[in-house]
């Protein structure tokens, strides 16, 4: 006879960063066009978190570790297809292609918070340790010729005028990045809802309600 008991499988951490990474990402993503600095922190904290995770992929508990999901992509593919058939081989962890869901979140999640920074940085005029990225070159001063002076000043506002193009353009490359990288994580985000709930109806398990308990039923004989 089949029994089903409850089993211990994400830990309070991957409970805790999996929530936290959802709400973190959807307020970077409505605060996107606010000029207040609300957008720049919760990136600083999705980066966090997420540096945060990988700690915890080689030093955490056993369904934590990338070593107990990470495949290769033919398996995650062979996966699909199972479930495609109805009939996917269950695990008690991360299946394959939530395995590799999370590597792409978390790239993507890395790859928008560095482009944002970028962005950032670059609009503001500073390199990335937050020094100016253009060096004043300040010539003699002429005090008893007014004809080189009035030619410096015409230099240098050339300069000026040359490095802002060069900040807009440089600025609009990263934020272009950084809002494709944001439009390609959401559509992550949308195809691992889908995913969760083909396997929970397939599996006939409430995945959503073990990732907020961290327990699941498991059929034992």
């Amino acid at each position: 006879m089949n029994e089903k008991k409850q089993v211990v499988v994400w830990d309070s951490f991957i409970r805790v960063f999996h929530w936290s990474l959802l709400l973190l990402f959807f307020v970077a993503y409505l605060t996107g066009d606010d000029k207040g600095p609300l957008h720049r922190y919760v990136g600083y904290a999705v980066l966090l978190l997420v540096i945060a995770r990988i700690f915890w992929g080689f030093w955490g508990t056993k369904h934590a570790l990338f070593s107990d999901f990470i495949c290769s992509p033919a398996k995650g593919l062979n996966y699909l297809k199972e479930l495609v058939t109805g009939k996917p081989t269950h695990y008690i962890g991360h299946n394959p292609a939530a395995a590799w869901m999370i590597l792409l979140l978390l790239a993507s999640s890395i790859i928008v918070c560095l482009t944002g920074y970028a962005a950032h940085t670059t609009k503001r005029g500073l390199n990335s340790i937050g020094s100016g990225n253009t060096i004043s070159i300040v010539g003699n001063a002429y005090a008893d010729d007014d004809k080189n002076e009035r030619h410096e000043d015409k230099h240098k506002e050339r300069e000026r005028h040359s490095d802002r193009e060069n900040d807009d353009e440089s600025d609009s490359v990263w934020s272009d990045i950084h809002e494709i990288s944001a439009q390609f994580m959401l559509i992550l985000i949308c195809l691992h809802i889908v995913g969760v709930a083909v396997s929970s109806k397939v599996h006939n398990e409430n995945l959503v309600k073990g990732i907020i308990t961290g327990k699941k039923d498991i059929t034992t004989e």
